[in-house]
């Protein structure tokens, strides 16, 4: 299980005044996020956080909403992976060390830990449930 750090907001919103929402940014703090082996390649693991965030939840619905469900699977995995990782596996695809059936059972995989929290299993694919 390797970490990363990430960046949060840590107060969105502030009371309401007169009946309206008053929303204030804040300084991002860096967090710990906790990941774990996905899957590997010629013994290099490959992570994805324990924990997928509602942000990253919201992001990936977004993507697939507004430019169909290849190109947001695509950006879902870069969101998951992250984009160093992300990198990596293109590169192997590209350069043809790994194959189209397997690279496909990476983005079921990513799909899988996805879309998980919307069955009625929190822990459908084998991960925690997505938290805010």
């Amino acid at each position: 299980m390797t970490t990363r750090a990430t960046k949060t907001r840590t107060a969105p919103a502030d009371d309401t005044e007169d009946g309206i929402l008053a929303l204030s940014t804040t300084e991002t703090q860096p967090v710990e996020e906790v990941r774990e082996p996905l899957f590997s390649v010629d013994g290099q693991e490959f992570t994805v956080p324990k924990v997928i965030s509602q942000r990253v939840v919201f992001l990936g619905l977004n993507a697939v909403r507004k430019e169909g469900p290849v190109f947001g699977a695509m950006y879902l995995m870069e969101l998951l992976l992250g984009t160093a990782q992300y990198t990596q596996l293109l590169d192997l695809y590209e350069r043809e060390r790994i194959t189209q059936e397997q690279f496909d059972q990476v983005s079921g995989l990513v799909n899988n830990i996805f879309f998980a929290h919307f069955n009625d299993s929190p822990d459908a694919a084998g991960k925690d449930s997505v938290t805010s």
